[in-house]
């Protein structure tokens, strides 16, 4: 008699490895073509029930909006889980139910696709005061601002995108992520965003009062973009600015008690190797026109965070004479490696 054919076992990734694998995957198409994200989500889900369960999961959790398209299946994911708000006859919104599953999820908005045709207004193709309906509730709120137009501070781009976030009120974390370097020339929107404690800024707006006669008071347009900024937030405390910014050029909130720079050694000379800088940031001048400046002597002290590379950027010392007079805590963070030295020419 044949001896009996041994018993396979199945075997399969453990379901958390499986997770972190199509999280990966899934986020890293964030800032692509919208159909190069659904190809990933069809392409995995058709793996197996496992891996369908997992990526909706995870397309759930991480919610990445850029596109109608992007848009237009989400929502019909959340409605096919959770169905309509009954009770809301004016607007379509999803059922109170998804609220609670929404408060644990991401949501990542890129701002781009628009449209201004001559003398009929500015257009996005997405809809962003909307999304709210459909994904009722986030932890966190990163957006990624294209290119806009730069040449008409009446068009009020970004009125939709403030309006979109100021119905996530117990949202307590923004990143705005500007992609490059611009001039602000655009009024500030009417929207305030209550209940975010915690904002990042990539390539902050440049502001341009400066260009205009003010004398010697350094003043702002009442609606000056840049500088009120911050003050959007009226419940912020923690700003964390990626990139440098004339700091004097910036109102912020009574509620703010902390900034973070961020302040890596992408500075290079020959006799000092690479280095990090403070310049940037203009801190002594900051803190001379009224930065954290403190009118309750009991009110706990402000704080500065620089994270920085191994050595003290350029600029600290003074920095820190200018924080010790007005009496502002500075912490400096060694959190950036050097980058490699330069290869020397060939002889």
């Amino acid at each position: 008699m044949a001896p009996p054919l041994p018993v396979l076992h199945a075997r399969t990734l453990p379901n958390e490895l499986i997770h972190c694998i199509i999280h990966e995957a899934w986020f890293s198409l964030v800032d692509y073509e919208w159909g190069d994200r659904w190809e990933l989500y069809r392409s995995l889900s058709l793996v197996s029930r496992l891996w369908r369960d997992i990526m909706a999961a995870v397309a759930l959790r991480c919610v990445m909006i850029q596109t109608p398209q992007d848009f237009s299946v989400y929502r019909h994911l959340v409605t096919r889980r959770w169905g309509l708000d009954p009770d809301s006859a004016d607007i379509e919104r999803v059922a109170p139910a998804a609220r609670d599953y929404f408060q644990r999820s991401e949501l990542h908005i890129v701002v781009s696709d628009w449209s201004c045709p001559s003398f009929s207004g500015f257009y996005f193709a997405t809809d962003y005061p909307r999304i709210p309906c459909y994904i009722p509730a986030c932890k966190h709120i990163s957006v990624i601002i294209k290119e806009l137009p730069s040449n008409d501070r009446f068009v009020l781009p970004y009125q939709p995108l403030f309006n979109f976030l100021s119905q996530y009120t117990t949202t307590r974390e923004v990143y705005l992520l500007w992609t490059y370097t611009h001039i602000n020339r655009y009024i500030l929107p009417t929207d305030e965003v209550r209940g975010v404690t915690y904002l990042r800024v990539h390539e902050y707006p440049r502001c341009v009062c400066h260009n205009y006669s003010r004398g010697s008071n350094h003043q702002h347009d009442s609606d000056c973009f840049s500088y009120h900024l911050p003050t959007l937030f009226p419940d912020l405390e923690h700003l964390h600015l990626d990139s440098p910014y004339i700091l004097k050029c910036l109102e912020t909130p009574p509620t703010l008690t902390q900034l973070t720079l961020e302040a890596p050694p992408i500075h290079y000379l020959p006799s000092l190797g690479h280095f990090s800088s403070l310049m940037g940031w203009n801190i002594v001048s900051a803190l001379a026109f009224g930065l954290f400046k403190r009118d309750d002597g009991d009110s706990p002290r402000k704080k500065i965070v620089v994270n920085t590379g191994p050595t003290e950027p350029t600029g600290w010392r003074q920095a820190l004479a200018a924080c010790r007079e007005h009496d502002v805590e500075l912490e400096l963070r060694h959190v950036y490696l050097n980058p490699p030295q330069p290869s020397s020419p060939a002889s």
